[in-house]
């Protein structure tokens, strides 16, 4: 299992950046209003830490069904 860890921009509070922790690499995902911008980025933890997410305020409250729900309302728009 992946380990996520959810960190608030200090410079945009409706911003949250996901990092994943995966065998040899990370994943980066950007999330603003709780919907997901773009697919993600697979990096390194060297490239992160040189944006400076880690430095930003780790959020525990941020719940993925907010990010599910709205893919399940996109995936509804998308059969009709």
């Amino acid at each position: 299992m992946a380990k996520r860890t959810y960190y608030k921009d200090r410079y945009n509070s409706n911003k949250i950046w996901e990092v994943v922790k995966l065998n040899g690499g990370y994943y980066l995902r950007q999330y603003i209003c709780g919907s997901q911008i773009g697919k993600g980025l697979r990096t390194t933890k060297k490239f992160i830490q040189s944006l400076g997410i880690l430095d930003f305020e780790v959020i525990t409250d941020f719940q993925d069904s907010q990010v599910n729900d709205e893919r399940s309302q996109r995936d509804v728009h998308k059969r009709y």
